[in-house]
């Protein structure tokens, strides 16, 4: 079984670069030498690049285009500065699914919920054994309240971290994770069908607390 990764150490890679780019350096060649080389008491990060690109990618960062010229083999090569937004960073945002949205009503479900209370929860919603719902299996009628059990913990219990709902739900992996928060939010703002499946879970929950 995969083991939960330190997302705490990978957030603060992130925030790690953010901290180069509010110095005001752009080039990507500076940020990652400056990433990999001059950190006292801290790891070297590893894969600034693809960090970078990710923040770019999350809304964080904004990459400009400075120059386009012709290689000697008639390519085109592009060079990128890269700047930084003024949207301070989330945990959530860092690891890129702070966008996703969040149906429940406000206040509804928030601060209310535990761990033990909603997975015992959702084994009756779902009539599903919870040592199955925290097991390996790719079962639908397990992989769904799996799913569920991540979308709901991420808005709902304050400061709760991806290590913190891996390791609870059988020690997966921070990206696991994150998958099952986008896959429940992107079916739910797609999927009529599973947005009412929500919907009567959500008032489910809600005469269980």
């Amino acid at each position: 079984m995969e083991l939960v990764k330190d997302v705490d150490t990978e957030y603060k890679d992130y925030l790690r670069i953010r901290n180069v780019l509010k110095k005001g350096y752009s080039h990507p060649g500076i940020i990652s030498s400056l990433c990999k080389k001059h950190w006292k008491d801290a790891e070297k990060i590893k894969n600034v690049r693809e960090k970078l690109e990710h923040l770019v990618e999350w809304g964080q960062v904004e990459k400009i285009e400075i120059e386009k010229s012709i290689g000697v083999d008639f390519g085109v090569i592009k060079k990128y500065k890269y700047i930084l937004k003024e949207n301070p960073p989330s945990l959530y945002s860092s690891l890129g699914v702070d966008s996703v949205v969040g149906w429940q009503k406000i206040g509804s479900m928030k601060g209310r919920i535990k761990f033990d209370k909603l997975l015992n929860i959702l084994s009756s919603f779902y009539s599903q054994p919870i040592d199955k719902i925290k097991s390996t299996s790719r079962k639908r009628e397990l992989v769904v309240p799996r799913q569920m059990f991540c979308y709901i913990t991420k808005f709902n219990m304050p400061n709760v971290t991806l290590k913190e709902i891996g390791k609870y739900l059988g020690n997966r992996d921070h990206s696991t994770i994150i998958h099952g928060i986008r896959t429940a939010g992107d079916l739910i703002e797609t999927d009529k069908q599973f947005r009412e499946e929500y919907k009567r879970l959500e008032s489910y929950i809600l005469s269980k607390l």
